[in-house]
């Protein structure tokens, strides 16, 4: 793994666990209470001067009900996602069940017009 790969697993850790927990509705100090910790702790790990352990990343995960590649933001083919796909990802992930079938709807569209890598840039 390199530099670069390690230090995006660790912001996405970082945003994905503000991300998770405001989508909970659960502040710092209920996650850190959870967690047995000081909710110092707590921010330390969403400003990114930190970052949890594997043993307290899992018991996060758990919590928010999510994958460890979830929280750190790795692809399928275990790569680590850009910030636009983050968004993209949990964006759909706290949308409604008509709001992810408008998203994915308009996606197809997209790729249909030929919006996909690899080709040029198309004028709508």
């Amino acid at each position: 793994m390199t530099i670069q790969t390690e230090k995006k697993i660790k912001e996405n850790i970082q945003k994905n666990l503000v991300f998770y927990r405001k989508k909970l509705k659960i502040t710092q100090r209920q996650l850190a209470d959870y967690l047995e910790t000081g909710v110092s702790t707590v921010s330390g790990w969403e400003r990114g001067a930190y970052t949890p352990d594997i043993d307290t990343l899992f018991a996060i995960c758990k919590l928010f009900h999510i994958g460890l590649n979830d929280m750190c933001g790795i692809s399928a083919d275990n790569s680590p996602l850009t910030d636009d796909e983050n968004d993209l990802l949990n964006t759909y992930k706290i949308l409604n069940d008509a709001g992810r079938q408008k998203l994915l709807e308009r996606a197809v569209e997209l790729r249909d017009l030929g919006y996909v890598k690899g080709d040029a840039e198309k004028m709508a």
